[in-house]
């Protein structure tokens, strides 16, 4: 849905509304966390308040205020000169503060300091508002959105009460099945739940007695056989799983008091009997949930061909690759799902449970198969902003995170995570990787790279600048002759970027996609990287690297006009990248280093590379273990070969 903050003439939606009740101006509609449900023309989910005109005349609201308790407390919103708002219409605005979800409360004055209006907001769930049932009406009540229209056109929405639900086992992994108790801490409560991942406030079962908990992988797969999340499974291409998958039950919980208000949902993962699988020793376990509409339904579920895609079929298909549309091709905050998500450690204690916002990511890659997905902590959600946790010996401290498949990279998954290996220690901007097995509403959904994303959070820890002063540079932001002179880059970085990339061979979409810089929009003198300078990061390999040892990345290269610009400028520059190119072949790519690396890696992943091919693309056990085999022994042969064109460049 798209909001409106108007900042002029307020006159632009709504009914009229005769009322000859006192005050003509009230505060009619606030959402006190927008997740998704409303952007506004930058893009952005702003917190925002809704007035109206219940009154027969126009009336100008200039210099209206918005404050929180009193009329001396701090003015949040001041409407600006030549506001007038017609009679039975809405005026929108962005308050300027976030408004606690916890609940808040706001007052109205005019600009004679005459008190107009006030409200006590409850605590709500996100994406719903508190609204007067009618426009301008005394009666409130906690609806979905309808900013400026009519709210008597929205639903009315579940109210949020304090309080939790409790289980009696842990979430975790277990050798046996057990009955699972489960208890609310409210008194009178009513428990719902749910065991394939339906939100309980809208689909739950009423708690009545123990739940059992036993290994499920024996029972027929559900959500991996849905053929909508692929055109190729779709079209028959390439077959479903065959096989019984790998199985966790998840219990998704809420408490309903007497009054009909939900607590939040609370989620609880199990997984018995995985002592004896293969694959998930010394492996971290993801368990992500959501509710099967919100990723497989035909309207809006994010994983699925979909709506979108009839509709784009149905307009004739365009050829061009960037007008192909499905539900997955979804993009920004509109496409972010609530979910919970629970990660265990390599030795099975979990580290992080929370509610989150899920994404699919990628390219081209969301056509596929196997997705990847982006992770979004928000307070909005019930979570924090923030989640500090550490799986193996990495560490996370971040805002969100990635479930990386890897793209293209489907024979071993591994050239991204060397390329990382290799340069994490040369400035340039790389990520922790660590190897995971994500389960999609109880159901295996194959073998992922837990890793972080590059956002601004991530460059501010990394490199000590002002998160809201880092700008990142895709090749479409290149514009003119002057954005690629070398002086806006780090002349040392850039060099080792090139050198990287020709020794690794990458080809594919590289440089003219997966290409991004990033650098401070101002000095920062307190960082030695807040200088301005463009410094490269290292991301998506897997389009094509690694692969052909005769391939020609610097022949290409040459023919590609900023490398050659910066060539023909710099007498130096390709002096000094085929310098930089024999040095890191002696270090960070020295062939055993990076032989020893792979085969460390291998043995990482192994078991759950087969468990993977066999989830995606129909292998035996032994055809799976095979084409792993296969696919390492083309990366060993890469780095072993790579130096015969690597000397005749010189």
């Amino acid at each position: 849905m798209a909001l409106t903050l108007i900042g002029g003439v307020g006159a632009i939606y709504g009914a009229k509304v005769l009322t000859d009740h006192y005050p003509v101006i009230v505060i009619n509609e606030a959402c006190s966390s927008n997740i998704k449900c409303c952007e506004d023309a930058e893009g952005n989910f702003p917190d925002w308040v809704e007035l109206y005109n219940r009154s027969e005349d126009s009336v100008d609201i200039s210099g209206y205020r918005l404050t929180g308790i009193s009329v001396d407390q701090k003015v949040f919103y001041t409407v600006p000169e030549g506001t007038v708002m017609d009679p039975g219409t809405f005026y929108l605005f962005d308050p300027g503060f976030v408004m606690p979800s916890e609940g808040c409360s706001l007052y109205l004055y005019d600009n004679n300091n005459i008190h107009q209006d006030h409200v006590k907001i409850p605590k709500m769930f996100y994406d719903t508002t508190f609204a007067r049932s009618a426009d301008g009406e005394n009666d409130w009540s906690v609806r979905y959105p309808t900013p400026g229209y009519e709210n008597a056109e929205g639903e009315v929405a579940p109210t949020r009460t304090d309080g939790k639900v409790t289980a009696s086992v842990a979430p975790g992994f277990y050798p046996e099945g057990f009955d699972l108790t489960l208890d609310s801490n409210g008194w009178g409560n009513n428990i719902y739940y749910t065991l394939d991942g339906t939100d309980p406030k809208k689909g739950g079962i009423e708690y009545v007695g123990p739940v059992r908990i036993d290994d499920r992988s024996s029972e027929p797969n559900e959500y991996s056989m849905i053929d909508a999340v692929s055109l190729r499974y779709k079209e028959g291409d390439t077959p479903l799983p065959e096989h019984n998958l790998d199985k966790c039950t998840t219990v998704r919980a809420v408490s309903k008091d007497r009054f009909g208000r939900f607590t939040d949902t609370y989620t609880f993962s199990y997984f018995v009997g995985f002592e004896g699988k293969k694959g998930y020793d010394d492996m971290t376990v993801i368990s992500a949930v959501a509710d099967p509409d919100d990723l497989f339904g035909y309207d809006d579920g994010i994983m699925v061909l979909g709506l979108r895609y009839d509709e784009y079929v149905a307009a004739g298909e365009p050829e061009e690759y960037e007008g192909n549309a499905a539900n997955f091709t979804r993009r920004g905050r509109t496409s972010e799902r609530d979910a919970s998500v629970e990660i265990f450690d390599r030795t099975r204690d979990l580290v992080l449970s929370t509610p989150a916002g899920l994404r699919v990511k990628g390219l081209s890659s969301r056509w596929d198969e196997q997705k990847s997905f982006s992770i979004f902590f928000r307070k909005g959600y019930g979570g924090r902003s923030f989640e500090r946790f550490s799986t193996g010996d990495t560490a996370f401290d971040v805002h969100s995170i990635a479930l990386e498949k890897c793209g293209q990279d489907e024979e071993t998954k591994m050239v991204d995570v060397i390329m990382n290996n290799c340069l994490k220690d040369t400035g340039c901007a790389v990520r922790d990787e660590v190897p995971a097995a994500l389960f999609l509403n109880g159901e295996y959904w194959g073998f992922y790279w837990l890793t972080q994303r590059f956002d601004s959070y991530y460059l501010s820890d990394m490199y000590g600048i002002n998160k809201d002063n880092v700008e990142f540079m895709d090749m479409e932001n290149f514009e003119g002759d002057s954005a690629w002179n070398e002086d806006n880059f780090d002349r040392d970085l850039l060099i080792k970027y090139y050198a990287s990339n020709i020794i690794t061979a990458h080809t594919g979409d590289w440089p003219m996609f997966n290409f991004r810089f990033w650098r401070t929009r101002e000095a920062e003198e307190d960082s030695v990287y807040g200088d301005t300078k463009l410094r490269p990061v290292i991301f998506d390999m897997n389009s094509r690297s690694m692969d052909d040892p005769s391939d020609d990345t610097y022949g290409m290269l040459s023919e590609f006009y900023p490398f050659k610009k910066l060539g023909d400028e710099d007498e130096n520059f390709t002096k000094d990248l085929f310098a930089e190119i024999e040095r890191m072949r002696s270090d960070e790519f020295e062939t055993s280093r990076v032989l020893d690396m792979i085969e460390d890696i291998r043995s990482q992943i192994q078991d759950q590379m087969i468990l993977d091919k066999m989830r995606y693309y129909g292998m035996s056990e032994e055809e799976a273990a095979a084409a792993f085999d296969e696919g390492v022994s083309a990366l060993e042969d890469f780095f072993k070969n790579r130096g015969a064109y690597l000397d005749g460049i010189r």
